[in-house]
């Protein structure tokens, strides 16, 4: 009776082997699928927004969604800036989690979150390159800056941790005004 085994186990091997080239060959997305896909991403002001007064199962549904949609950005990113997004999708991941872990502790979160702004050290110009690849191939624009003005263009207050809103906040088609 070792023949079905040795046959499934051949069978098993083939179709790792299948899948593995599978992988290799398209393991970068479009301009195309990238833009497609930055318009699916929610921002995380939208995401964790008063999280810790939200209810857990709505923020847990809030947050699964935005790690979907942001994972498929990573998925979506073609060569050229797949290293950047990569990199703040993987900060956004951390922000995630820091909320995910303490939903009910704002100050536990904060402390979780600086932590991973240290350990994401360069993702400022990582996130400037995606928000400028997104703005010249997909004419959208992402992170609307709010690091300067904390407060001064938001019409509700969120969180103390601001950072949050400076990594990739919601895209929207441009429609920039000159004006001030």
């Amino acid at each position: 009776m070792r023949r079905p085994l040795r046959t499934v186990a051949t069978a098993l091997a083939a179709l790792l082997a299948a899948g593995a080239l599978a992988a290799c060959t398209s393991d970068s997305g479009s301009a195309e699928d990238f833009c497609a896909q930055v318009k699916q991403v929610p921002s995380l002001e939208t995401v964790l927004s008063r999280f810790s007064e939200a209810d857990p199962d709505v923020l847990q549904d809030r947050i699964d969604k935005a790690r979907n949609a942001y994972d498929g950005l990573a998925a979506a990113a073609p060569d050229e800036i797949g290293d950047e997004t990569d990199q703040v999708v993987s900060l956004v991941d951390a922000i995630l989690s820091a909320v995910e872990e303490n939903p009910a502790d704002p100050a536990k979160a904060a402390a979780q979150l600086r932590t991973a702004m240290a350990d994401h050290k360069g993702v400022d110009a990582d996130r400037a390159a995606v928000a400028a690849y997104a703005q010249q191939e997909c004419d959208v624009q992402l992170d609307a800056t709010l690091s300067d003005g904390v407060g001064a263009t938001t019409t509700s207050s969120t969180t103390s941790t601001t950072e949050v809103d400076t990594i990739i906040t919601a895209p929207s088609t441009t429609t920039t005004s000159a004006g001030g």
